[in-house]
């Protein structure tokens, strides 16, 4: 009776566990600062809790996403799509943003890898803005430790 009791309690506290690191990983994480800006990413964001955020940051947003995100922006809330100071899709280089908000964007680009928007990234620098990254799909976790690894080599 004592064995099952503490294998049930192991039990519990593994999947409580388990879904607090699932629920940090879904929301919205600061990485600090690289090059004077402050840097989130935010694992499989919810297009309406996204817009809000992009709305409220304090500074011009420089975007780094993946392709799906992007399109779900569009379709949901094109004013904040517009208002992103930089939108990088980093996963297909061929942009899929309807032409009238595109037009009215700062800088959109598309490259085919996370590392080519980086590079790009290194050009595009500025102080006193937000880097948000977010990435969703198959190869997320791959994104993510590339984009963490990446912070932490250039603060």
């Amino acid at each position: 009776m004592e064995i099952k009791k503490v294998d049930q309690q192991t039990q519990l506290l593994q999947a409580r566990r388990e879904s607090l690191d699932a629920a940090e990983r879904m929301s919205l994480r600061p990485l600090g600062k690289l090059w004077g800006m402050d840097v989130f990413t935010w694992y499989k964001p919810e297009v309406e809790e996204l817009s809000a955020t992009i709305s409220t940051f304090p500074f011009p947003v420089f975007w780094l996403s993946n392709e799906m995100n992007i399109q779900e922006m569009a379709q949901v809330d094109p004013g904040t799509l517009r208002s992103v100071k930089w939108c990088a899709q980093f996963d297909n280089p061929q942009l899929s943003i309807p032409s009238d908000i595109i037009s009215e964007m700062n800088l959109v680009t598309g490259t085919e890898s996370l590392e080519d928007a980086l590079e790009f990234l290194k050009t595009t620098k500025q102080t006193r803005h937000i880097l948000l990254f977010t990435v969703q799909g198959n190869e997320w976790k791959t994104k993510m430790e590339l984009f963490e690894n990446f912070v932490k080599l250039h603060q």
